[in-house]
C-alpha cells in the first residue's frame, strides 16, 4: 500500500523549541515520533531528544516477532526511553527528576496501526474527514477547569511514565494519522489538513498549516510540531525523515551546565548513577530478549 508522510516544528513565541519529532522506516514499517519537553521544567529539550533517540534505537536493533507485538514493542520502548532521559540528564548536569516530555508514537506494521502516549500530545486517524480516534490526555483536571490542568504521566522525571496504548486499528485508504503537540492541536479541526496540505506533496502545506495555527493561538504561541501520514496516497516529493538537529543553543547550554554543577555536587552525590547503569541495562536486555518473553 502507498502513503506520504511528513512532519514539520514551529518554535512559535517561545525563546526555545523543546518539541521534537522523527519518522523511522524499515521493511515497509513506519515509526511516527513526537515529543513535546515539558518546558516549566530545566531540559525540556534534552528530554525530547533522548525520547527520540531511544525510540529510533529500539525500532532499529527490533526483531519482526517483537514488531509483531506493537503495543508490548511500544511499552518497552517508551520505557527504555525513559531511563534514557534518566541517563542524558545526569551526564548533563541535571537534577534525575527535572527534564521531561510528553510523547505521542504509531507503529504502522503490515498495514496496522497501533499507538501509545504519555501526556497531553495527541494522534488524531481521520477518515473521510471525521475525527474516528482521538487519544486521551493525561492531565489533572482540578474544579473542572479544562485548560491549563497539570499533565500527570510523562517520560523522564521520578514517577514511571505509564504510557497508554490505543487499540490496533487497520488503515483504509484515505486514512489519515495526524500526531501534534499541544501547541499545534489546541486549534485543530480535520478539515485544516485539506485546506492547507497536498496529499501526494505533505511537506509542502506543513509550513503554511503551523502558521496558520500558530496564528489561531493565544500569543504568545507555544511550540507547535506535527507527523502527519496519508494512507494510500503515493507520495510525489521528497519526504524529510532525519529527526530534530539539536540547535547550538543547546551546546550552549550543556557548557553553562557544567559550571553550574560544580556547586551542586552535593545534589547529585544523591543519585546513584551505577544503579541507573544498571536499570538500563536490564530495559535493553529486555528489548533485545523480547522473543523470549512472550
Amino acid at each position: 500500500m502507498d502513503y506520504s508522510l511528513s512532519q514539520q516544528s514551529h518554535q512559535g513565541g517561545r525563546d526555545y523549541n523543546e518539541d521534537r519529532t522523527a519518522i523511522f522506516e524499515r521493511d515497509g514499517t513506519i515509526l511516527l515520533v513526537l515529543a513535546d519537553g515539558l518546558g516549566g521544567h530545566d531540559g525540556g529539550e534534552i528530554a525530547s531528544q533522548a525520547l527520540v533517540d531511544a525510540m529510533g534505537d529500539s525500532f532499529t536493533k527490533a526483531t519482526e516477532k517483537q514488531l509483531s507485538k506493537p503495543g508490548s514493542f511500544l511499552t518497552l520502548s517508551i520505557n527504555f526511553a525513559h531511563h534514557t532521559v534518566h541517563r542524558r540528564a545526569v551526564n548533563q548536569g541535571f537534577n534525575v527528576d527535572s527534564p521531561k516530555t510528553t510523547c505521542v508514537v504509531c507503529l504502522i506494521h503490515k498495514g496496522i496501526a497501533t499507538w501509545a502516549h504519555s501526556g497531553d500530545s495527541r494522534l488524531y486517524l481521520i477518515r473521510k474527514r471525521e475525527i474516528i480516534m482521538v487519544t486521551e490526555d493525561h492531565v489533572s483536571k482540578k474544579l473542572g477547569r479544562e485548560k491549563n490542568a497539570p499533565i500527570n504521566r510523562c517520560v523522564g522525571g521520578l514517577e514511571n511514565p505509564r504510557p497508554q496504548v490505543g487499540d490496533s486499528y487497520e488503515m483504509e485508504e484515505g486514512d489519515i494519522l495526524f500526531l501534534a503537540t499541544d501547541g499545534a492541536w489546541a486549534c485543530f479541526n480535520p478539515d485544516d489538513l485539506s485546506d492547507y496540505v497536498d496529499p501526494q506533496h505533505p511537506s509542502l502545506g506543513l509550513d503554511s498549516l503551523l502558521q496558520a495555527l500558530e496564528n489561531r493561538n493565544k500569543a504568545p504561541s507555544d511550540n507547535l510540531s506535527v507527523v502527519v501520514l496519508f494512507w494510500g496516497v503515493k507520495q510525489l516529493d521528497n519526504p524529510d525523515l532525519t529527526d530534530f538537529e539539536e540547535p547550538n543553543s543547546i551546546q550552549i547550554l550543556d557548557s553553562a551546565i557544567s559550571e553550574e554543577s560544580e556547586d551542586e555536587n552535593t545534589a547529585q552525590e544523591k543519585f546513584d548513577m551505577a544503579e541507573l547503569d544498571n536499570a538500563i541495562f536490564e530495559i535493553e536486555n529486555f528489548i533485545s530478549e523480547l522473543d523470549d518473553k512472550f
